[in-house]
């Protein structure tokens, strides 16, 4: 008999979701228990437990979970179409030992050899660099190995893992609260890792659903405020003092070259999501507390898995990417 697995999609608007649900429903070597929770009213889908949850994916995906029965829970977005065999690739990989989540290959909606992300790895100044972003996938990323990250657009988490770890943090809202999560499945002794063989088309920045499909405040204030609260709270306090004033120096050149750029919303944004960080410190450091009091392996010890050093020519790029489309990565 095929294993059962739950799968949560996350529906905020739009007619995606339907090719998305469809795609799931195809799955092969599992049996699917399927989870809608949708921001619309009303909103009812054939073969598939509907749940009206408004608000952001985060509290989505928490309180879809209450409803899920088996012991791996599968998190997919609403703009995605998933092959058949990628729910049972991932099963394989979680399923070894001492691997809480995992990541599955995303590509272009639009042009589907080219990827969208294939895991993220952190970078000695806290970035997060997103491995083949935008590149053609020629088999280069073609091995199961651990990563920081990926995309909440397709990942898998044990039960006992999702629960042990506290859930994604709602307060993130949106932006980097799968990061966030993963980063507390390595703390907590457990691996995160990229399964390539698991295969997700995902319609973010194309035709489908172009960036003007994000709200400024989504993209810029939610993209700062999490990005800070996720390094204060998760990264070693050595690595912390060298990367957070990067981090808040590389905001606040963010903000001030949005303003130059005549982006004056953005720029706001930027400086709210900056302000909102300070105003909530305390809260940040009562998190540190707990989550690194909980630590079961040492910080050298995952960063020598984990993080990446690329280029100066790396950060000129993404600074320059950022202020002329908002995309991260």
């Amino acid at each position: 008999m095929p294993e059962k697995v739950t799968v949560i999609i996350c529906h905020h608007q739009g007619n995606l979701v339907l090719p998305a649900i469809a795609s799931v429903l195809k799955s092969r070597g599992v049996e699917v228990e399927l989870i809608v929770a949708t921001s619309v009213q009303n909103a009812a889908f054939n073969r598939v437990r509907t749940l009206y949850l408004p608000g952001m994916p985060a509290r989505k995906r928490n309180v879809a979970y209450r409803f899920a029965t088996s012991d791996y829970i599968t998190f997919f977005d609403d703009d995605v179409e998933v092959e058949p065999r990628a729910i049972e690739e991932m099963l394989k990989v979680i399923k070894q030992d001492r691997v809480g989540m995992v990541f599955g290959k995303t590509l272009n909606m639009e042009y589907r050899n080219m990827f969208d992300e294939a895991g993220s790895f952190l970078t000695p100044f806290g970035f997060l660099w997103a491995r083949g972003d935008r590149t053609k996938d020629i088999g280069q990323f073609e091995i199961v190995e651990p990563i920081l990250a990926g995309k909440s657009a397709a990942c898998m988490i044990r039960r006992e893992v999702y629960v042990d770890t506290g859930f994604f943090d709602e307060s993130y809202g949106i932006l980097g609260e799968e990061s966030d999560l993963a980063w507390r499945v390595w703390l907590t002794g457990w691996k995160v890792m990229y399964v390539p063989k698991s295969v997700t088309y995902h319609a973010f920045n194309t035709r489908f659903k172009p960036m003007d499909f994000y709200s400024n405040e989504r993209v810029y204030f939610n993209g700062c405020r999490n990005y800070l609260a996720m390094l204060t709270t998760n990264l070693g306090a050595k690595r912390l003092a060298i990367a957070l004033p990067c981090q808040v120096a590389s905001w606040l050149l963010c903000g001030l070259g949005m303003f130059v750029a005549g982006k004056w919303k953005a720029s706001f944004n930027i400086f709210r999501g900056l302000a909102f960080y300070f105003s909530r410190l305390t809260v940040h450091l009562r998190k540190r507390q707990l989550v690194q009091g909980r630590r079961k392996i040492g910080e050298e010890e995952l960063m020598a898995i984990v993080m990446r050093k690329p280029k100066l020519s790396y950060y000129l790029k993404r600074f320059f990417r950022y202020i002329s489309s908002g995309l991260h990565g």
